[in-house]
């Protein structure tokens, strides 16, 4: 942890990757379709590879510390960040809060080290997905391979632009991912049937991130387009109006689609398996 911390506060410059991320953004593109080509044609190539016969066991012990890792990490985000987002508020006013950059909270201090490997990081998140086709999973519910694409392209594009409300993204993410992955390691660990009583709140923390994104940006919107029809207002300067438009957009589908997991989850009730026929009707009907 210190050694981290003194290099985000010597070291780091973020400037570097912001320069890099401008300088390649093609290249995010060519990754997101290499995922995709992954997602769909993966379970065909896999099967075919192993012909059935993954070393299942092995590979959820390395899913498991995949997990540990990643809610590792996202707790040292929380330990840099949360601190500073609560200190802001208490603070300024909503306004300064949203609407000005601060390029300390990006490219320098340890802050903006924790937030610019927030932006990196939607690229090895992609790893769970890896991991749930190499077990022998033949196809994703649209929600999985949605959610890593739109997040791992937004992040990429706050921080390359530099956008005042993207701490916040920051900050929700990394506290729900320390919480969630903790949960998946546990599962993967053989303890599913002691933590899935808890699956309800890992998905209710999920859905307030997107509740708490869309009113951060939603905010950032609305005052940006308040100076397109009247010149006079402030505007909101720390974010521009295309980050802000594709934040919001991202955030009111991926609201939409975990909210609608919640419902089919742990509202509504389950659907009905089609009983099997009894073997002694089958030779009737089949006589």
């Amino acid at each position: 942890m210190e050694a981290l911390n003194n290099y985000g506060e010597n070291v780091y410059n973020g400037l570097v990757l912001r320069q890099w991320l401008e300088d390649n953004v093609d290249i995010s593109v060519y990754i997101a379709g290499v995922y995709l080509t992954f997602v769909f044609a993966g379970p065909h190539y896999i099967e075919k590879l192993f012909k059935g016969k993954q070393p299942v066991g092995l590979i959820k012990k390395a899913w498991m510390l995949w997990n540990f890792g990643l809610s590792i990490f996202s707790l040292y985000g929380v330990i840099r960040i949360v601190p500073v987002v609560l200190e802001k508020f208490q603070k300024n006013t909503m306004y300064e809060n949203i609407c000005i950059f601060h390029p300390e909270e990006f490219y320098t201090t340890k802050t903006g080290f924790a937030v610019g490997l927030f932006a990196i990081s939607k690229l090895p998140e992609f790893g769970d997905t890896f991991f749930l086709l190499m077990t022998g999973k033949k196809s994703l519910p649209f929600l999985q391979w949605f959610h890593h694409v739109t997040t791992y392209l937004f992040a990429w594009m706050s921080y390359q632009m530099g956008s005042s409300i993207f701490i916040y993204a920051a900050a929700m993410n990394y506290f729900v991912h320390t919480i969630m992955y903790f949960y998946f390691a546990l599962a993967e660990a053989g303890l599913k049937n002691v933590v899935k009583p808890f699956g309800i709140y890992i998905t209710a923390l999920q859905i307030t991130q997107m509740v708490g994104g869309l009113f951060f940006t939603g905010y950032s919107v609305y005052h940006n387009y308040r100076k397109v029809f009247d010149p006079s207002a402030p505007g909101c300067p720390g974010t521009d109006i295309t980050v802000s438009r594709t934040q919001l957009l991202v955030y009111i589908f991926n609201f939409y689609l975990f909210s609608e997991m919640f419902v089919k989850s742990y509202i509504l009730p389950p659907p009905k398996r089609a009983e099997k026929p009894a073997a002694g009707a089958e030779k009737k009907k089949s006589a």
